[in-house]
């Protein structure tokens, strides 16, 4: 949804300032990973997209989680799919969170990133100690 908002009042290549320099929104699309990483490699990314994603609807059909467990793993689904969507049907994703000392990403790109920090601090603390 905010991809599309985005699509519709920015035009392509255009920044609008929300936060001062510090912030603005910034009309890009992207062919690569989350923050335009590997930008050749858009065809692997799309294959990534649908075994993530349907490797962690299995995984939380078969395995009980918790609820912290199911948001975190929403959050990679969610983002994963978002984005997945868009190289399907766009071929790029829109990004546009521009916060200059960072490249440009989008919501999903934040939901993917949190999840997998989240999921990672998860298992550290709950790992067992020899």
């Amino acid at each position: 949804m905010t991809k599309s908002l985005v699509e519709a009042q920015v035009p392509f290549g255009s920044e609008v300032s929300v936060v001062g320099r510090f912030v603005a929104i910034t009309n890009v699309h992207n062919s690569g990973a989350a923050f335009g990483l590997v930008p050749a490699a858009a065809g692997i990314f799309m294959v990534a997209s649908a075994v993530v994603s349907i490797g962690l609807v299995v995984y939380v059909a078969r395995t009980p989680t918790s609820l912290w467990a199911g948001v975190v793993l929403g959050l990679i689904l969610g983002g994963t799919i978002g984005n997945g969507f868009d190289r399907l049907v766009f071929g790029t994703v829109t990004d546009f969170v521009n916060v200059h000392f960072w490249p440009v990403f989008n919501v999903a790109d934040s939901a993917i990133s949190i999840g997998v920090v989240a999921l990672i601090a998860g298992y550290l603390i709950r790992r067992p100690t020899a």
